[in-house]
């Protein structure tokens, strides 16, 4: 009875690989090719639908490298999911028709029925470790809302419809009826999320509304014109001037670092404004919204750098000294003066003051 029974199992599995290999040389495909679609199905560790979405991403991207002009993979070549580029070549890239393919070849069962009798079994047998690794996924954005598993899925942080119960990329393809189809234009493939096809044209969209992506952009669901050729601005309350946006006072732009705006009327600044701080042009400078002294015309870092200037043959200091006609003198205050022939007195409030021997600070003379 065992050795009938033993049989009759043997016999299930063979039917059931010769039904795989039926279909499978139905659609094109050699031995070898089954004998890897049934040896990357036993190493994953998805269902038939998950490990059917993972066969068409696969395809898909042995397609597209395929067209390319160079580059093209040989088909010897391994894949990530452990199928060579010759074989997923045969597959369809749609997931509506990739899975009835794998359905109706039993693979589940063969694989099944492989495993429970084809297989060796050892007593007290150790199990064997994972010796490649899993292939990486693109880091997409989880959905918060809880929905119905059986009839939706989630695809970087948006809720969709399955096609027929199948789960499918959204950015390649598009569901009709119970069929995913590729997102093909003219031949050229798109994104249905931010483009739609139109008379053999791609458009790009945002929401329901068309735009010219080399003029304007999409950002929560708003068309808005660039700036230059990345930046995004709202034109109600900025503009763009010489591919930079600047904010609007009424209607008129203005530099904030600059001018100001009170009551939709423009005034210039006593001093102009670097961030939050203002600044005396004459000896400073702003680089990314940071106030920095000036070395002659150059901008400078002093907690990196020391600034000496040339004055006719000799180096000097321009925070304590200038040049005049190839000469260095030192400055009482921001101006030029000749020790061998006058003093330098600065005023501190009422107060008179040397500035080589003391300072002054909130109208008091301080000693240095």
């Amino acid at each position: 009875m065992n050795r009938f029974c033993c049989k009759l199992k043997i016999y299930k599995v063979a039917t059931l690989l010769v039904l795989l290999c039926a279909t499978a040389f139905a659609q094109g495909f050699s031995k070898k090719c089954i004998d890897e679609l049934i040896a990357a199905k036993g190493k994953s560790n998805s269902d038939l639908q998950g490990f059917s979405t993972d066969l068409v991403a696969e395809v898909v991207k042995v397609k597209v490298q395929l067209k390319l002009p160079f580059g093209k993979p040989a088909d010897s070549k391994v894949t990530d999911i452990g199928m060579t580029v010759g074989c997923l070549k045969a597959f369809p890239e749609s997931p509506a028709q990739i899975l009835p393919i794998l359905k109706e070849a039993g693979l589940d069962a063969a694989k099944g029925a492989v495993a429970a009798n084809l297989q060796p079994q050892a007593t007290n047998a150790q199990p064997q470790a994972q010796t490649t690794a899993p292939s990486p996924s693109p880091a997409l954005k989880e959905c918060d809302a809880l929905f119905n598993t059986e009839k939706k899925f989630c695809y970087d942080g948006e809720i969709y419809n399955k096609c027929d119960g199948i789960i499918y990329n959204p950015t390649i393809y598009i569901c009709s009826g119970e069929i995913a189809n590729r997102a093909i234009c003219n031949g050229v493939q798109y994104n249905p999320l931010i483009q739609k096809c139109e008379n053999n044209i791609i458009i790009a969209v945002c929401g329901e509304t068309e735009y010219n992506f080399q003029t304007h952009g999409c950002k929560d669901g708003t068309v808005l014109p660039k700036c230059g050729t990345t930046v995004l601005y709202n034109p109600a309350t900025h503009g763009c001037s010489y591919n930079i946006v600047y904010p609007k006072c009424g209607k008129v732009l203005y530099d904030p670092q600059k001018h100001g705006c009170k009551d939709n009327v423009v005034f210039t600044l006593a001093k102009p404004k670097c961030g939050t701080e203002f600044y005396d042009p004459k000896t400073h400078g702003c680089s990314n919204n940071i106030v920095l002294p000036k070395c002659g015309e150059t901008l400078y870092d002093p907690k990196v750098h020391e600034c000496k200037l040339k004055c006719g043959t000799e180096i000097y200091d321009p925070a304590t000294h200038g040049c005049s006609n190839n000469i260095v003198l030192p400055k009482c205050g921001e101006t030029l003066y000749d020790p061998k022939v006058h003093e330098c007195k600065l005023k501190c409030g009422a107060e008179i003051y040397d500035p080589a021997t003391h300072g002054c600070k909130d109208g008091v003379v301080i000693k240095r």
